[in-house]
């Protein structure tokens, strides 16, 4: 779907700096409609569409294959705006909103298309 959930590695913490930037950069991404601008909004708007700010994070992931015991190579998803995260768990817990989810499910290269629709699919990504 147009959502991600992500779990960080096990010596993450809430604290750590890597996370500190990605909680920051991901909220600067956020998804903003008028709902959310309003308060109390969940990422979409009555039509349906929602409005970018801008990311500064990217999602690249790489599936692998156990039958040849190797991974696929890396696979780009596009900005990434922050949704939730669960604090103090462990491995931290975040869900992400795939910012470029339309663009890359309609992308007019069918490479692309196909991609994504493989990936999209997939229960384990790295």
């Amino acid at each position: 779907g147009r959502q991600i959930t992500w779990f960080g590695g096990s010596r993450m913490r809430d604290d750590s700096p890597v996370i500190v930037k990605l909680v920051k950069f991901g909220k600067e991404g956020r998804m903003v409609t008028k709902k959310d601008d309003e308060g109390g909004g969940d990422g979409t708007s009555d039509s349906g569409t929602s409005d970018c700010v801008s990311s500064n994070i990217v999602l690249w992931c790489r599936r692998h294959q156990p039958e040849i015991k190797k991974f696929t190579p890396y696979v780009c998803f596009g900005r990434l705006g922050y949704r939730s995260h669960v604090i103090g768990s462990n491995p931290l817990s975040f869900v992400w909103d795939l910012l470029d989810y339309d663009g890359l499910k309609c992308h007019g290269d069918l490479a692309v298309r196909e991609n994504f629709e493989l990936f999209s699919k997939c229960e384990k990504m790295v």
